[in-house]
C-alpha cells in the first residue's frame, strides 16, 4: 500500500517561513444505514456522539515560493 505522503513527497519544498496546516472534521450520516465507513464518533459541534466518517485534511503552503 502506498502511503499518501509519497504521493507529494517531490512537492513538498521545506521552509522556516512554511506551513503543513491539519484540520479534523465528522461528516454528520445520522440516517445512513448501511455506509461501510459510518462509526460512530465524538462530535465537537454536536457535543457527543454521533455516527458520521471522519475526515481529516492536510494543507502545505510555503509564502516564500508562494506554493501550495
Amino acid at each position: 500500500m502506498e502511503l499518501p505522503y509519497n504521493r507529494v513527497y517531490e512537492d513538498i519544498i521545506c521552509s522556516k517561513l512554511g506551513y503543513l496546516l491539519f484540520d479534523d472534521t465528522v461528516l454528520d450520516k445520522d440516517c445512513s444505514h448501511k455506509i461501510e465507513m459510518v462509526r460512530r464518533q465524538y462530535s465537537g459541534n454536536a457535543h457527543g456522539l454521533i455516527k458520521g466518517i471522519g475526515v481529516a485534511n492536510c494543507v502545505y503552503y510555503n509564502p516564500g515560493l508562494d506554493r501550495f
